[in-house]
């Protein structure tokens, strides 16, 4: 791994490559007054340097210069992935190692007794073809090959060849330092900048180190890579297929000079320990240029890093790339034709919520559109888009860079992610007004949206008009190919998914875990007029969700259970991910699947053994002290929220038993809160109390009708307060005790 790329232009590889560069220039593909290659730091080859900056498309490229020099064109498949990779390892091709071949950008991929066939990304490289016909002592066959598909080949043989051990490295750090082991900690940029870039043999131990952690990451395909301090060293963990796995460990004695070179590389002040800091860098791998997010923070044992992996190839991010299946693609299209419409993507942080979002950009950039974004940060940069980074430093929020860019004339905008009740109500009129935004929510599922623009007091009736559509997802992974086996009979009866249900067993190749990359699991909101009116009455979720099905609405569970029922991935790895917690229909199956979980869950005996818990809604301070004193003397649990946005906030992460719950506050009033609380499926048999200070038939008959289960005056007594409480809770155990289990 390099950080920098000090390419030689001189002498006859690098006219090679500008004869190939040229060849673009004369099929009109690229401009021949564009320096733009040769001034470039890093050392990708003429097509795929111009199709990762939208000059044109990779495909076409390939498909012109390989028409123009009469050449076949080499197609990679994922069966032929491992014997390519062995077939470098045979005789005679074993003659260059696999950093010679990645200098050539070419790769072996058929050997005959008269004849090798090679695949090359640049055909016109006459000096590398002058050294395989040398070595091989045989005729070369050339095919035109993608550059990536190329240095894919070749990465787990790079890998293997630059696996120099830690403990080596290690040792050479300790064996050069020992007479001098005071002075480690005296390192200062200087000498950081001088290795910058040095990935050969005789580069300082530390500056391999910090190398060699970057690209076992890269090499494994994380998405992060952490760094975390503790009392003995430095732990080098990475996140892969969303699980934490470990790297490796650095001893105590290179734990700073490690964070430090860190540090320098992506731009961060190395003499300042005590507060977070952010960088980025930018760096060229065996797997094609990368770049870093990172992010610093002080913790006990030392500075806390952690580097986000970005891929900077958004060219690839497509929605067949992120495993979109055909027909949701075909409908995620049409909804983006449509202009004057809100369309958000849903999910917890780190389910590809970005990913989509950039995929959308892609697929409208056809430079008839003028597309603005608000990011924070900006994760890819795209040329011929307009992408601005929020700073909240200088209150440069989202919404107000987004009353700022509906001056700028934008056909799209991007809004990175709807966080407050200003930028939710200016992207509703932001579409209202002729344009089509795109932005994410954080909620579990796709009608929760719609519940969550509702707790931002943006009206039904503007949602309504507004949304386009919803994309909820998540990332589950998938079942490796190499080791995963059906499951028993026994329990493929019980699931009732069919039989290609498997499970994940482990190997080397997928590091005994089972699991080898990951896929989305989708499920896609159409705001139809149905739909529409559900939102704009209100109706809650589970009525939205029901409308959506009568035109092939399907929930993220049932998306799930379809892959389990194909085999990609797991039973378990779905209930891990979605969490199973009702009975889910497989969209092509009869059975009802009934997790575990729900069903003990279902049979605990509540106010019995257990202290209940309530949810106390009260804005007046004092008499919420009051009361929390009151429940908690009768040995309930007890949680407080001063208003009704509050409470829903709180409902969303915590399970109570009984909700007591005051009618005038603000925001969102008592009456508001228990209609919003019974339009939810989730929440809508929760046993509600109301309090008030009115004691009337007027205001008692509100409450009854908003939905509450009982009503009391303030200055009724404590005991008359506790026996209505402990009532509602021993009616909601019944129910629950005499629930049947599916």
């Amino acid at each position: 791994m390099a950080v920098h790329d000090s390419r030689d232009w001189t002498g006859e590889r690098a006219g090679n490559c500008r004869a190939l560069r040229n060849l673009l220039h004369q099929l009109q593909l690229v401009d021949s007054s564009d320096k733009t290659f040769e001034q470039s730091p890093f050392d990708t080859y003429p097509i795929a340097f111009y199709a990762e900056r939208g000059f044109f498309k990779e495909d076409k490229a390939i498909e012109a210069v390989a028409q123009k020099l009469s050449l076949d064109i080499f197609k990679l498949s994922e069966h032929s992935l491992e014997s390519l990779s062995r077939l470098l390892d045979s005789v005679p091709t074993n003659s260059f190692s696999p950093s010679a071949w990645k200098e050539m950008r070419a790769i072996p991929i058929a050997v005959a007794p008269g004849e090798i066939t090679v695949a090359m990304a640049d055909p016109l490289d006459r000096a590398a073809y002058s050294r395989m016909q040398f070595a091989f002592d045989r005729p070369v066959e050339v095919v035109l090959g993608k550059e990536a598909e190329i240095l894919k080949v070749l990465s787990k043989n790079l890998a293997q060849e630059d696996n120099h051990t830690v403990e080596l490295i290690v040792r050479g750090k300790q064996e050069e330092e020992a007479p001098h082991k005071k002075e480690v900690f005296k390192s200062n940029a200087a000498d950081f900048e001088s290795s910058i870039g040095d990935d050969d043999p005789n580069a300082a131990p530390v500056v391999r180190l910090v190398n060699k952690f970057f690209s076992r990451a890269i090499a494994a395909g994380a998405s992060d890579l952490h760094l975390t301090p503790t009392k003995s060293g430095l732990q080098v963990k990475a996140r892969i297929d969303g699980i934490m796995q470990p790297l490796l460990e650095v001893p105590e004695g290179l734990k700073d000079n490690v964070l430090s070179r860190v540090k320098l590389l992506c731009g961060m002040d190395i003499s300042e320990r005590r507060r977070p800091q952010d960088g980025r860098l930018r760096i060229n791998t065996n797997f094609g240029v990368k770049d870093l997010r990172i992010s610093s923070v002080p913790s006990a044992h030392g500075e806390n890093i952690v580097a986000r992996i970005l891929s900077s190839d958004v060219k690839a991010t497509t929605f067949d790339e992120l495993g979109v299946p055909e027909e949701l693609r075909k409908q995620i299209e049409r909804n983006l034709k449509r202009s004057c419409k809100v369309n958000l993507v849903t999910g917890p942080t780190g389910s590809g919520k970005t990913s989509t979002l950039y995929a959308s950009l892609l697929h409208l950039h056809d430079k008839s559109r003028n597309i603005i974004t608000l990011e924070d940060p900006i994760e890819y940069r795209i040329d011929g888009i307009t992408q601005i980074q929020v700073n909240n430093k200088i209150d440069f929020t989202f919404a107000a860079g987004l009353r700022s860019i509906l001056r700028q004339d934008p056909d799209v905008v991007l809004v990175g992610e709807i966080r407050d009740e200003e930028t939710a109500s200016i992207s509703m009129k932001t579409a209202q007004t002729g344009h089509l935004v795109l932005s994410t929510l954080h909620t579990n599922s796709a009608a929760a949206a719609v519940t969550r623009l509702l707790d931002l007091d943006i009206p039904g009736y503007l949602i309504a008009s507004s949304l386009g559509s919803v994309l909820a997802q998540r990332l589950v992974r998938k079942l490796c190919p190499d080791c995963a086996k059906k499951v028993a009979k026994k329990k493929r009866e019980e699931l009732g998914l069919g039989d290609k249900v498997r499970e994940a067993v482990g190997c080397e190749k997928c590091r005994e875990s089972g699991y080898a990359g990951r896929v989305g699991v989708f499920s896609f909101l159409e705001v139809t007029e149905s739909v529409a009116e559900a939102i704009r009455l209100e109706l809650g979720e589970e009525e939205i969700e029901r409308r959506a099905k009568e035109t092939g609405f399907c929930s993220l569970a049932e998306a799930g259970l379809e892959l389990v029922r194909q085999g990609v991935t797991s039973y378990e790895e779905v209930e891990r991910v979605i969490g199973l917690v009702e009975g889910v229909e497989s969209s092509t199956s009869e059975v009802v699947v009934a997790s575990a979980k729900s069903a003990e869950k279902a049979n605990e005996p509540k106010g019995l053994f257990t202290q209940p818990k309530v949810l106390l809604v009260e804005d007046d301070e004092d008499q919420r002290a009051i009361y929390g004193s009151i429940f908690e003397s009768e040995m309930f649990q007890v949680l407080t929220a001063i208003d009704g946005r509050d409470a829903l906030e709180k409902l969303m992460t915590e399970t109570v038993d009984v909700v007591v719950c005051d009618v005038m506050m603000p925001r969102i009033d008592g009456h508001d809160f228990i209609r919003r609380i019974r339009a939810n499926h989730q929440t809508r048999d929760l046993p509600i109390l109301m309090l008030t200070a009115a004691n009337t038939e007027e205001s008692e008959l509100e409450s009854i009708t908003s939905g509450a289960d009982d009503f009391l005056s303030k200055t009724s007594s404590v005991n008359v307060l506790l026996a209505r409480l402990r009532r509602l809770v021993e009616r909601s155990s019944e129910e629950v005790t005499h629930q049947p289990v599916t």
